[in-house]
Formats: structure tokens, C-alpha cells, sequence
């Protein structure tokens, strides 16, 4: 008896190595893209469906049940949505939330002992449109902003294309290393706040460095 109640609590788990993306199909018919070297606990329960985002990113296609909301924890935030489709990265330094169809809200941790969207404190609610990124520090949702997306860029990495538009050097760093184990580290701190802009294919680091220190003062050593 203790075996079966353990096997019902335990959570499932997916994950994807370096340079890895997979889909899965959860029991309710939702469906998660995993990104590479990113990792999800599932717990689907008559009442609730709950997940947890470790690290990486992942896109959520819910399917619909008014009577099971869907949660993913990330950090100290968590998303909840009944039918939608949004997607989770968790960076060194960041979370960020986009959406792309339906409506979610995005609330503390503190604030969502629940799941139930009815029971957590508005006051500490966000609300996602459409069209819309929430992006927050790893521990502060309450101090988020919330900025319009590009969806198609946005959704890039779905096709194996890394885009970044005036990100600072160390988060696209981060996405860069997820696809190769050629880790790239950032030896001098004002590096990492350069802002860079380009479009490059995951899992090509060496050109992802040619373009960088090529457009800025920067110098790559092995």
C-alpha cells in the first residue's frame, strides 16, 4: 500500500539533455515542448494538474478543463491557466512568461497556495493578453514588467534558431549553452551587460562568438 501511494504522489518527470528539444503528451491531453537541457514535474489529479519548471524552458499547450486548473511553478511564480498556450524559461536571473493564446494570470508563490485563480491575492496577480511577456527577477513577480512579443521570434527556438533582440550578453549566453557542450563562461563582469541583437542556429557556439566579439571589444579565449 505504501509502494502504490508513493507511485501516485511521485511526480513524472521529463527532460531533455544539451542540444535536445522532445515533445510529450500529458494523460489530459495537454502537450509540453521541451527546449533543451530543460526539466518539468508533472502531477495530473482529479482535481488539479500541477507542474514545476526546474530549469530550461518549455511551451504548454493546455487542454481545456475549467474544473482543473493548469499550474507551472517556476521560481518563486507560478502560471495558471484552464485552456491556453503560453511558454516558461527560467535564466540565471530571470523569469519570463509568454503568451500566445487564451489568458493566464501569473502570481507569487506566496500568494498561490492554491491553484484555484479565485483564491489567490489579485493584488499580487498579473495578467497575460495575447501577444504579451512577462518578464520578472528569479524571486519578485510582484515587480514584473509585462511588454508586447513578437510571437514568431519569440517562438524561434521551436525551430532551432536562438533570437535575441537587445538582450544583455550573459541571458543569451545562458540559451546559447543549452545547446552545446562547448560552455561559454564570461570571464569579465561589464561584458555581461553588453546588450546584443542578431539571429543565430542552436548549437553553432563558434558562430554565436565570431558575430560577438566581432561587433564588440570583446576577446574569446579557449
Amino acid at each position: 500500500a505504501l509502494g502504490l501511494v508513493w507511485w501516485w504522489w511521485m511526480p513524472r518527470v521529463y527532460e531533455t539533455g544539451i542540444g535536445e528539444r522532445t515533445s510529450v503528451t500529458l494523460a489530459d491531453g495537454s502537450t509540453l515542448l521541451l527546449d533543451a537541457a530543460t526539466r518539468v514535474e508533472v502531477r495530473i489529479r482529479a482535481q488539479r494538474r500541477d507542474l514545476r519548471l526546474q530549469y530550461g524552458r518549455a511551451t504548454f499547450a493546455v487542454a481545456k478543463d475549467p474544473s482543473r486548473p493548469f499550474s507551472v511553478s517556476a521560481g518563486d511564480s507560478t502560471v495558471i491557466a484552464t485552456g491556453t498556450r503560453f511558454s516558461v524559461e527560467r535564466l540565471p536571473r530571470q523569469l519570463r512568461v509568454v503568451l500566445y493564446e487564451g489568458r493566464v494570470e501569473v502570481a507569487d508563490n506566496g500568494s498561490a497556495a492554491t491553484t484555484d485563480i479565485a483564491h489567490t491575492n489579485a493584488n499580487h496577480n498579473r495578467t497575460l493578453v495575447p501577444g504579451q511577456e512577462l518578464i520578472a527577477s528569479s524571486d519578485a513577480t510582484r515587480d514584473a514588467r509585462i511588454a508586447r512579443v513578437d510571437t514568431g521570434t519569440a517562438r524561434a527556438w521551436e525551430r532551432g534558431l536562438l533570437v535575441f533582440r537587445d538582450e544583455p550578453l550573459d541571458l543569451a549566453v545562458a540559451r546559447v549553452n543549452r545547446y552545446s557542450r562547448q560552455t561559454l563562461r564570461i570571464g569579465d563582469p561589464a561584458a555581461s551587460r553588453i546588450r546584443i541583437s542578431g539571429v543565430f542556429k542552436a548549437g553553432d557556439t563558434p558562430a554565436f562568438v565570431a558575430g560577438v566579439t566581432s561587433a564588440f571589444p570583446l576577446r574569446a579565449n579557449r
